[in-house]
C-alpha cells in the first residue's frame, strides 16, 4: 500500500468520526473506550491498596498512600504533553496540515521522554527527603522509598510515555487502540499484584511486589503502543523521528500552553490535598483523615468518567474548530455537557443517600464511617458542579487557548481553595474545611459558563 493511500485512509477514518457520524455516535466512538480504560485504571489503583491492606501492615498501607501524589505527578506530565499534543494534532489534521501533525507528534513524544527521564532522576536523588517532607515516618519511609524507586526511577519513562501515546493516538480518532493499550496494562497489574506480592516474593516484600507489578504492567502498555506505531507509522502522522525537531522550540511552547490546564488539574489538586489532609489530621483525628481518604476513592469513579468524556471529546472539538464546523463543535460540547452532568448527578444522589453504607464497604470503624459519611455528603455537591468546568477547560484547550482554561484549573483546585481552607478552619473548625471544595467549584462553574458564552458569541460573529 502506498504512502499516499495510507494517508487517505487515515483521513477518511477521521472524517467519518469527526465529520459524518451523528454527534451522539461520534462522541460514543471516542468516549466509551476512554471511559472504560479510566474506570479500569481506578480499579487497579484501588487494587494496590487493597492487596497491600491484606498484609495488615499499617506502615506498608501508609507507604502506598504516601506515594500516590508522587506517582500521580507522572499522569500530570502525560497530560501536559499528551493532551497538549493531541489538541495541536487534531487541529492540524482539521486544516489538512499533515506535516505539521507529524511534527506535533514527534515533539510531544520527545518532550515527554526527556521530562520522564528528569523526573526519574529527581526521585532517585531526593526520594527519601521529599517523602519525609510530605508525611513519611519511620514506619512507612523505607517502604515508600522502595516503591518510588521501582515505579518511578525504573518505571517512570514507560509509565509517562504509555499514557502520552494514548492521548496522541486518540487525536487520530483511534480511541479504541489508545484505550486498549492502557487497559492491557491496568488488567495485567491487577493480575500481577497478588502474584508478585504473595507468590513470587517472600513475606515482607509486598510493597516491592506491588511496585514491580505496576512497573511491568506499564512497560507492557508501552510495548503495545510501540508495536502499534511501528505497524501504522508509514504514511501517517505517527512519527517520532528526531529530524522533525528542527522547529521544536516554537511548537514545544504551543504544546505546553495547550496541555498546561490539564497538568494543573492534577498537580494543583495534589497541592490542595496536601493542605486538606494536614489540616484534618492536625485539627481532628486519624479517623477523619481515613474517612477523607475513602471519600476520594469513592469520588474517583465520577472523576474518571468525567475525565474519560472530556479526553474523548477533545480531538473532535479541535478538529471541528480547525475545519470551520462550528455548529457541530457546539453540538459536541452540549452533548458532552449533558452526559457529564447527568452521570455526576446520579453519583451525587447515590452518595448522599447511601453515604454511611458506601464508607462501610471500605472500613468498619464507627468513627471513620461517621466522618467519611459527613465528608462524602459535602463532596457530592462538588461532583455535581465540576463537570461543566472540565468540559469548558477542554473546549478552550481544543481551540488552542491556554490562559482561560488554566485560570479555571486553578479555581477548581490549588489556589483560592487553599486560602478558604484556612478561613473555614478559623471560623468553623477543621472538620468543616471540606466545604472549601464545593464553594470553589461553584465559583469555577460560574466563571466557566461566562467564558464559554463569550467564546461562542465570538465564534458566532466570526461565522457571518
Amino acid at each position: 500500500m502506498s504512502r499516499s493511500t495510507i494517508v487517505t485512509d487515515q483521513l477518511a477514518h477521521e472524517r467519518m468520526i469527526f465529520e459524518q457520524l451523528p454527534v451522539p455516535k461520534a462522541v460514543a466512538a471516542m468516549v466509551v473506550p476512554t471511559i472504560v480504560s479510566q474506570i479500569i485504571s481506578v480499579v487497579y489503583n484501588l487494587a494496590d491498596t487493597w492487596f497491600v491492606g491484606l498484609t495488615g501492615n499499617a506502615g506498608a498501607v501508609a507507604a502506598i498512600s504516601l506515594c500516590l501524589p508522587v506517582y500521580t505527578m507522572m499522569s500530570a506530565f502525560s497530560n501536559l504533553f499528551g493532551i497538549g499534543g493531541s489538541s495541536m494534532i487534531a487541529r492540524a489534521v482539521g486544516m489538512k496540515e499533515i506535516n505539521n501533525a507529524r511534527t506535533d507528534f514527534s515533539i510531544s513524544f520527545w518532550a515527554a521522554l526527556v521530562t520522564a527521564a528528569v523526573y526519574s532522576l529527581f526521585i532517585l536523588i531526593f526520594a527519601r527527603p521529599f517523602l519525609l517532607l510530605i508525611g513519611g515516618d519511620s514506619s512507612s519511609i523505607d517502604y515508600a522509598v522502595s516503591y518510588v524507586y521501582i515505579t518511578i526511577v525504573i518505571g517512570g519513562i514507560p509509565t509517562i510515555l504509555a499514557s502520552t501515546f494514548a492521548h496522541l493516538i486518540r487525536s487520530a480518532g483511534e480511541s479504541k487502540a489508545a484505550s486498549s493499550g492502557m487497559m492491557i496494562g491496568a488488567v495485567l497489574n491487577i493480575v500481577l499484584d497478588p502474584l508478585f506480592m504473595f507468590v513470587l516474593l517472600p513475606s515482607g516484600f509486598e510493597v516491592i511486589g506491588a511496585a514491580i507489578a505496576t512497573t511491568v504492567s506499564n512497560t507492557v502498555s508501552l510495548i503495545y503502543f510501540i508495536c502499534y506505531l511501528n505497524k501504522h507509522h508509514d504514511g501517517t502522522f505517527f512519527d517520532i523521528s528526531p529530524r522533525l525537531l528542527k522547529r521544536s522550540r516554537r511548537i514545544f511552547w504551543k504544546i505546553i500552553k495547550c496541555g498546561l490546564p490539564s497538568f494543573a488539574l492534577v498537580g494543583m489538586a495534589m497541592i490542595s490535598n496536601f493542605f486538606l489532609n494536614g489540616m484534618i489530621g492536625s485539627g481532628v483525628d486519624g479517623s477523619a483523615v481515613a474517612g477523607m481518604g475513602i471519600v476520594r476513592k469513592i469520588d474517583s469513579l465520577a472523576y474518571a468518567v468525567n475525565q474519560g468524556i472530556t479526553q474523548g471529546m477533545l480531538p473532535i472539538v479541535a478538529y471541528c474548530y480547525a475545519s470551520g464546523r462550528i455548529q457541530r463543535m457546539k453540538s459536541v460540547v452540549l452533548f458532552c455537557s449533558v452526559c457529564t452532568v447527568g452521570f455526576s448527578l446520579v453519583c451525587s444522589i447515590i452518595s448522599y443517600l447511601f453515604a454511611p453504607v458506601l464508607i462501610s464497604v471500605f472500613i468498619k470503624d464507627a468513627s471513620t464511617i461517621a466522618y467519611g459519611a459527613k465528608f462524602l455528603r459535602i463532596m457530592c455537591i462538588s461532583v455535581s458542579l465540576y463537570p461543566i468546568t472540565f468540559v469548558v477547560i477542554t473546549l478552550f484547550q481544543s481551540v488552542g487557548q491556554s490562559v482561560k482554561p488554566f485560570i479555571l484549573s486553578l479555581l477548581h483546585k490549588g489556589s483560592f481553595d487553599i486560602l478558604l481552607l484556612f478561613i473555614i478552619r478559623s471560623l468553623y473548625g477543621a472538620e468543616n474545611i471540606v466545604w472549601a471544595a464545593p464553594v470553589m467549584d461553584a465559583v469555577a462553574l460560574t466563571s466557566a459558563v461566562l467564558m464559554a458564552f463569550t467564546l461562542f458569541r465570538k465564534l458566532n460573529r466570526s461565522s457571518y
